[in-house]
C-alpha cells in the first residue's frame, strides 16, 4: 500500500497524458525562498543498453504508471507474472484507447535492477515509485527509485538509488542518464514533458532543488531554474510537481507543513520565481490543474504549521478547511471558489481539471473515491469507488486514473477511463497479447 498522501495535480497538455509521484498520472501531466544563480552547462553522463523482451505467463497485470501521447496511444509501467523471480517489472503499450493492451521490451540493466528480491519483495515494488512518461511514440522516460546494496549485517535501511532512463526509438533502446548534482539520498521528484521540452525536477547535494531540461529527441540536459528552489524545513518527506500546459508551466515543491519553494516556465524556457495559490493563507503545498494556459484551479487548506486563520481566509472559513482557488490569468492571482466540505484534514488527494469549472478530486475514505464536479466546486458527486492515486486527461473528455483498494495487498491497482469528460469511468482489462 501506498501510505504518501502528497496533493498530485494533473492537468491537459497537448499530445500527452501520463502518471505519480509513486505514480502519476503525466498530461502532456512558497513563499520565504532563498534564492541564488545555477550555472547552466553539461551535467550527466549516460549508459546504453539494449532492451530485452519480457513475455508474461498470464494476463495478470499490476500498473503503477500510465502516460498516453494520443488518443490511441499510451503506456502502462507495472508487474507481471514472469518465470525468473515470481513477478516481474512489465512495460504495456495499448494503440486503440485502452481495449488491447501487447508487451513491450525494457533494458536489460533497468530489469536487472527492478526484478531483485529485496527482503523476500520485488525490488520494483519496494519504495513503489516507479514512472514513465512518453512524449511521443518515438521519446519516452522511465525514472523512480529502487533500492540499493543490500546493507551490512544489523542494519535494516536499504538506501534508495535513483533511476531516469530515456528512449528516443520507442523503446528498442534504453539510456541511464546520471546528473552530477542529484545526490546520494537526492530524489527525483517529477519529470514532464510539453512542447518539445522535456523538465526534470529533484533534490540537489546543497539540499535544495535542481531543474534540469533537454529537447524531448535527445540527452541534452542543462540547468533551467535561474533561482534556487527551497525544501521544507520539517515535517515529511518533500515531493514536487510539474505541470505543463503548452508552453506554459507551473511548479511547486513542499511538504505537509509548506510550499517551500515554486516557479513559473517563462517565455525563454527558465523557471523564475511565482508566488502560488495559497501564499496569503497558510501557504499549504497545492499544485495547480490546468484546464488551459490561463485557467488554473487549486485546494488551500486554511492556516499552517504553527499558525492561525489568516486575514486573508474567505468569510466565514475555519481553521483547517479546506477551499478551491482559481486563477483566469494564467497563476498571476487567485481568488477563492467555493469550500470543500467533504475534505478531511486538509488533504484532497489526486486533482485533474480537463475543462474550465470541471474537477476531479480524490478522496481518501474508508474506501477512497474518485468525486467530480462540474459547476467549478458547487456540486460534487462520486464517479467512482477506490482510492485514485494516478489521474490525469488526454483531452478535455477522454482520461486516465490508477485506482487502489486502501486494505487490499500489493497487486490490487485498477487502470481506469473515462470518455464523457469524467461523468463515467470504467474499468480497463489488460490483455497477454504480445509481440
Amino acid at each position: 500500500m501506498r501510505t504518501r498522501r502528497t496533493l498530485v495535480v494533473l492537468v491537459v497538455a497537448a499530445a500527452i497524458v501520463g502518471a505519480y509521484f509513486g505514480g502519476r498520472a503525466s498530461v502532456t501531466a512558497p513563499t520565504g525562498t532563498s534564492l541564488t544563480t545555477f550555472h547552466v552547462g553539461p551535467s550527466l553522463t549516460t549508459t546504453t543498453t539494449t532492451a530485452t523482451f519480457v513475455k508474461p505467463v498470464a494476463a495478470t497485470f499490476n500498473p503503477v504508471s500510465v502516460t498516453f501521447v494520443s488518443l490511441d496511444i499510451g503506456w502502462a509501467l507495472g508487474t507481471a507474472p514472469c518465470a525468473k523471480t515470481g513477478t516481474c517489472l512489465a512495460l504495456r503499450q495499448t494503440t486503440d484507447a485502452g481495449r488491447t493492451w501487447i508487451s513491450r521490451p525494457l533494458s536489460t540493466a533497468l530489469l536487472a535492477a527492478a526484478d531483485r528480491v529485496v527482503n523476500g519483495r520485488l525490488a520494483a515494488q519496494y519504495y513503489d515509485q516507479l514512472n514513465v512518461r512518453f512524449a511521443n511514440t518515438q521519446d519516452g522516460w522511465i525514472y523512480g527509485a529502487l533500492p540499493g546494496p543490500t546493507p551490512p549485517q544489523g542494519v535494516n535501511f536499504i538506501e534508495p538509488v535513483q533511476y531516469l532512463w530515456s528512449t528516443h526509438d520507442g523503446g528498442r533502446v534504453w539510456q541511464r542518464q546520471s546528473f552530477d548534482w542529484l545526490g546520494k539520498y537526492g530524489t527525483f521528484f517529477d519529470l514532464e514533458a510539453s512542447n518539445g521540452t522535456v523538465y526534470v525536477m529533484g533534490e540537489n547535494k546543497t539540499y535544495h532543488v535542481t531543474v534540469e531540461s533537454s529537447p524531448i529527441g535527445d540527452d541534452s540536459w542543462h540547468v533551467v531554474n535561474a533561482e534556487q528552489l527551497g525544501l521544507p524545513a520539517g515535517g515529511a518527506q518533500p515531493s514536487g510537481s510539474i505541470v505543463l500546459n503548452g508552453s506554459s508551466g507551473w511548479l511547486v515543491v513542499g511538504n505537509d507543513r509548506e510550499t517551500s519553494g515554486a516557479a513559473r516556465l517563462s517565455s525563454d524556457g527558465k523557471w523564475l520565481p511565482w508566488t502560488p495559490p495559497c501564499t496569503t493563507v497558510g501557504n499549504s503545498f497545492a499544485t495547480p490543474a490546468a484546464s488551459s494556459s490561463a485557467t488554473l484551479v487549486a485546494v488551500c487548506e486554511m492556516g499552517g504549521f504553527a499558525q492561525g486563520l489568516s486575514p486573508q481566509a474567505p468569510s466565514g472559513a475555519k481553521l483547517g478547511s479546506s477551499w478551491l482557488y482559481f486563477s483566469h490569468d494564467g497563476g498571476n492571482t487567485f481568488e477563492a471558489g467555493p469550500e470543500l466540505l467533504w475534505v478531511v484534514d486538509g488533504n484532497s488527494g489526486v486533482m485533474a481539471s480537463p475543462a474550465p469549472g470541471v474537477i476531479l478530486l480524490g478522496r481518501f475514505a474508508s474506501t477512497g473515491a474518485l468525486m467530480a464536479s462540474f459547476d467549478a466546486g458547487v456540486h460534487w458527486r462520486d464517479v467512482y469507488h477506490g482510492e485514485p492515486f494516478n489521474l490525469g486527461f488526454t483531452s478535455a473528455t477522454q482520461g486516465v486514473g490508477l485506482v487502489e483498494k486502501p486494505l487490499g495487498p500489493i497487486g490490487t491497482n485498477t487502470m481506469i477511463m473515462t470518455h464523457d469528460g469524467g461523468h463515467h469511468w470504467s474499468r480497463v482489462t489488460f490483455s497477454s497479447a504480445s509481440h
